[in-house]
């Protein structure tokens, strides 16, 4: 049986959930310690709770998949950053 490997990493946002949260296809595991995600003209600081971030601010972390979702802490990412699946992502250090 052939074995197919495992794709590389998305920088772009591959899913949105009912929230508006926006997962990117990027394994947060592989990010450097301190990396900022840039989408939609802005740069989203991370952080490991949504606790931690005021109310309305962008953020990102580590979803229960593994990778790095943006959020917005008590709003949605999607409307407040104009997010969409395919939106480019970059890696800001």
């Amino acid at each position: 049986m052939k074995q197919i490997a495992w794709p590389e990493d998305l920088a772009e946002i591959v899913y949105i959930d009912r929230f508006g949260n926006a997962m990117t296809g990027l394994r947060a595991a592989r990010l450097p310690a301190g990396a900022r995600l840039a989408a939609a003209d802005r740069v989203q600081e991370g952080a490991t709770t949504f606790s931690t971030r005021p109310p309305g601010t962008a953020f990102w972390y580590e979803n229960s998949n593994g990778l790095a979702e943006i959020a917005v802490d008590q709003g949605r990412a999607d409307g407040e950053l104009g997010l969409a699946i395919g939106s480019p992502v970059e890696i800001v250090l």
